[in-house]
Formats: C-alpha cells, sequence, structure tokens
C-alpha cells in the first residue's frame, strides 16, 4: 500500500473531552484514514464531568486558540484532506479557521453543536459547510441562531429532540439513536465519491 493511500482523508476535530476510545470508535465505524485534533496535546486525558473538562479547554486557550491549531493541521495535511467533521468547541474552531485559503480544498465540512458560532456569524467558510445544532442549548436559542445563519445563505439546520452533546456518548445529551443516524449519513458521504469512481 502506498504512501499517499495512508494519509488522512478526514480531519475529525474534537469537543472538550479530547480523544477519547469512542472516537476511535466513531472512526472504526467510518472506515477511513483520519487525522484526530483534540485541545489537548495528548490522547488519554479522562474527565469525570463536563464542565471539568470545559474548564481544563478553557486553560488550554480556549476556541482560539484551538482554532489556530485546526488551522495548522490543516496546513499540514492539506494536499490529502477531504472532509472536515467536528463536534462543539471543535465545531466553534473549525469554523473560525474555515475562511482561510488553505480550507479551499475540503469537500465538505460537518460541525455539530458549535455553539460559539454564535459569536462569529460573519465568517464566509471557503468550502462547503453543513452546520447542524442541537434543538437545546443552555446559553442561548438554536432555533434563532440557525434562522440567522440560513438567512446568510449557510446550510444550518435544527436536530429535533436533541441537546448539546448528542454525538458523544460521554455527554449528558448523548443520543445514540441520533448519533447512528449521522454516522451512517458520514459514512456515506466519504464513501461515496470512491463508489463513483469504480463505477
Amino acid at each position: 500500500m502506498s504512501a499517499e493511500a495512508l494519509a488522512p482523508v478526514v480531519m475529525l476535530v474534537t469537543d472538550v473531552f479530547g480523544h477519547t476510545p469512542a472516537v476511535d470508535a466513531m472512526l472504526r465505524t467510518l472506515n477511513v484514514q483520519a487525522v484526530i485534533v483534540s485541545p489537548f496535546d495528548e490522547a488519554g486525558f479522562h474527565f469525570d464531568t463536563e464542565p471539568d473538562a470545559y474548564q481544563s479547554f478553557v486553560v488550554n486557550g480556549g476556541v482560539a486558540a484551538y482554532a489556530r491549531k485546526v488551522r495548522d493541521i490543516q496546513q499540514r495535511y492539506q494536499s490529502s484532506l477531504r472532509y472536515i467533521i467536528a463536534f462543539s468547541a471543535g465545531a466553534s474552531a473549525v469554523w473560525m479557521a474555515s475562511a482561510h485559503t488553505e480550507f479551499a480544498g475540503i469537500q465538505q465540512a460537518v460541525l455539530f453543536y458549535g455553539s460559539r458560532i454564535r459569536d462569529a456569524r460573519n465568517v464566509r467558510p471557503v468550502c462547503p459547510t453543513r452546520l447542524i445544532f442541537a434543538e437545546q442549548e443552555v446559553a442561548f436559542k438554536p432555533a434563532e441562531l440557525v434562522a440567522d445563519l440560513y438567512k446568510r445563505g449557510h446550510q444550518a439546520e435544527l436536530i429535533r429532540g436533541t441537546s448539546h452533546g448528542f454525538m458523544n456518548v460521554y455527554s449528558a445529551g448523548s443520543c445514540v439513536k441520533t448519533q447512528d443516524r449521522f454516522l451512517q449519513e458520514l459514512h456515506q458521504l466519504i464513501h461515496q465519491p470512491a463508489l463513483d469512481d469504480a463505477a
């Protein structure tokens, strides 16, 4: 197998829990070579609660530092990366970085419940970007944000009956049924081009 065949096709940008066993399980389900980006420098961080994870994230520089890290990784793997999947703080970080030209080669970014996107509504990503929000958030009204982003020409949607963190088994908002649905959609997105090429 060539080195190019092993190059990461997906950048997966984690939430404040970082690189967990659940992230590895997700990538096994998606069956894709990926580069995992976490707010923390190494895998294996374990947090007892979401507030503990968030506090550590803030200490490590918050969304601004995370956006710089995402941009650095994108520059490093620009020749192979085609998709970005990001969650919560990771989704906000990707959004903040997505207007830069090195993201132009991305075929699709899928950003789940990036709550700080509400503070940067004027960002214009250079790649196709799908914004997926939970219906329930503590700090803001997602329906208003989704409507505003949609008016601005973004592909933004609200998932009824969900809470922040629905894609993460460690989150209080975890929803296995919704997670399964989106993992199927993501698998199709990532693998469909290969099927087209084989036809």
